[in-house]
This record gives structure tokens, C-alpha cells and sequence, in this order.
């Protein structure tokens, strides 16, 4: 049986100026999917520590250091700065 770690990232509350706005993520350089405002995206990914980035069209978050537990669901949620980058912030670990 191979256990695997769950990474949920929401994206951002709904607004007028996201609305239309689709977020990539990146796990470790790599594009694992899309998400858009209000929504939010399940990744199946092996335990330990990724690297986890937002990015809208020609903006890239920070990069978020993570750590997913075996069988564990970590969530994150993609908000915007000042300067209206994309940026996650962890919620919580079950």
C-alpha cells in the first residue's frame, strides 16, 4: 500500500478583480494544476518536503517551504500582496 500526502490549495475568496483569474501551482518546479477564485485543488503527493509556488499570468509568488505528513492533508490559500502578487498562506494540517 503506498501512502501518500494530500496538499489542498484554495483559491482566493472570491472578488470582482479575481474572478476571472485562473492560479497555477508549482510543486518543486513543476506545474501540478490550476485554481481559480473560490475553488480549490486536491494534489496526491508523495510525504516530506516540497516547495510550493503560486503564479498569475506574469506574477510568481514566493516560494513556500511545506511539509506533508503520510496520510495527512496540508492547506494552503493563494492571496494577493499590496503589489498584487500572488503569495500562499498555510490554514491548517489535519
Amino acid at each position: 500500500m503506498t501512502v501518500v500526502a494530500t496538499l489542498v490549495v484554495e483559491g482566493p475568496p472570491r472578488a470582482l478583480a479575481t474572478v476571472t483569474r485562473t492560479y497555477a501551482v508549482t510543486v518543486d518546479g513543476v506545474t501540478k494544476g490550476r485554481v481559480r477564485a473560490g475553488r480549490t485543488l486536491e494534489l496526491a503527493l508523495p510525504p516530506g518536503s516540497h516547495t510550493v509556488q503560486a503564479r498569475d499570468g506574469g506574477h510568481t509568488g514566493p516560494p513556500l517551504p511545506v511539509h506533508l505528513g503520510p496520510g495527512r492533508r496540508t492547506r494552503l490559500r493563494i492571496e494577493r500582496d499590496g503589489a498584487g502578487k500572488p503569495h500562499l498562506t498555510p490554514l491548517d494540517a489535519d
